[in-house]
């Protein structure tokens, strides 16, 4: 070190400091060991820097230091790590750390709802009131299971109205003889509006042979009625049947039945007239031996605006108000995908005017 010029040098006793040497001798002056070049931090090194972060960021579940390779976070995503998928046996599986995701925003949320119920409980089992004996007997409700009460038995007309009151949980069935094979259709209607009545047709063996449940917006807003009350087209061979009306929830109620047969029959092809009255709909019905396609086109005779509903064999419900609203052409056209069997066409009039009207239906196309 004789040669050596004065400075900052490593410490010759070892210690991870430096001492100064004076270019004779050393000095008693020390400092800090400094590297010799400095060394860049960050997320790239974050991996050496904390080698145990290496394990940690092989499993989702556990939150690891962003920027850390493996910890889903995104550059562009300032507000925590995405989801990333994982390999389970073959299966993957999403999920990322516990905190600052939505999984675990989740979860310290569900904590935080538990404990609330836990104090919540607490606090009602301190203020209960005490004192022995049984509990009054509480009110019943106003509905019950459907078929758990008391069964109204009557006759139903197949041309007429019905009317009876059904207790909760109670059913009506009603007697229905055909000495001809018949279309019906029948009206249901609840009382009060808000109850959800059923119709089901049971032949002489108990078998259900035809079911209906809600005629759905478009019918109730052209025949009337709401949109959870049955309308029944149900087409029945000659015979007796058993016709059972119900609230679905089990409610009391009381309802009325209003059937006809219904006897304008529409040959397939042919031009047919319909006369519209101001109060009651047309209904006719046409045979549809070859499922496809059909198109029912209907044209008023004055400048009325007819309506046209269609029901198939399956239930299915069509409607036409005007073909060409645009061009000032108010009469219905409806082409459809229709199964084998009856086919009812239902028309009104939209503000309720009494009306004539010729249609026809043709297909399959």
């Amino acid at each position: 070190m004789d040669e050596q010029e004065a400075g900052w040098y490593p410490d010759p006793a070892g210690e991870n400091q430096r001492r100064y040497w004076d270019g004779d001798s050393w000095t008693e002056y020390y400092a800090p060991a400094l590297p010799d070049e400095e060394e860049e931090h960050g997320p790239s090194t974050a991996r050496e820097d904390y080698p145990y972060l290496a394990e940690l960021s092989r499993r989702p579940d556990v939150m690891v230091a962003p920027g850390t390779p493996g910890d889903g976070w995104l550059g562009n995503q300032p507000w925590g790590p995405a989801a990333q998928p994982r390999e389970d046996d073959g299966t993957k599986v999403f999920g990322a750390g516990v905190r600052g995701t939505p999984g675990g925003t989740a979860a310290v949320a569900s904590l935080v709802v538990l404990a609330v119920m836990v104090v919540a409980g607490l606090g009602w089992w301190l203020v209960r009131p005490s004192g022995g004996g049984e509990d009054p007997d509480p009110t019943l409700p106003p509905s019950a299971s459907p078929g758990s009460g008391t069964v109204v038995t009557g006759t139903f007309a197949a041309d007429g109205e019905t009317t009876e009151t059904v207790d909760a949980g109670g059913r009506y069935e009603g007697d229905l003889s055909l000495d001809a094979p018949s279309t019906l259709a029948i009206d249901v209607r609840g009382d009060g509006g808000a109850v959800d009545l059923t119709l089901t047709v049971l032949d002489d063996a108990g078998d259900s042979v035809y079911t209906d449940d809600d005629r759905g917006r478009e019918l109730s807003e052209a025949l009337g009625g709401t949109s959870l009350d049955p309308f029944a087209v149900p087409t029945l061979p000659a015979g007796d049947y058993t016709v059972v009306i119900e609230e679905a929830s089990g409610a009391t109620t009381s309802f009325t039945a209003a059937s006809a047969p219904v006897r304008n029959e529409v040959t397939l092809g042919a031009q047919a007239n319909a006369d519209v009255s101001a109060q009651e709909p047309w209904i006719g019905v046409v045979d549809i031996e070859e499922q496809g396609k059909y198109t029912v086109d209907v044209r008023d005779t004055t400048s009325n605006d007819p309506v046209l509903v269609t029901i198939d064999s399956d239930g299915r419900q069509h409607i036409n108000d005007d073909r060409d609203y645009a061009g000032d052409d108010y009469d219905p056209l409806l082409s459809a995908q229709t199964p084998t069997g009856p086919l009812v066409l239902i028309i009104t009039e939209w503000s309720g005017t009494a009306t004539t009207v010729t249609l026809t239906v043709s297909g399959p196309q």
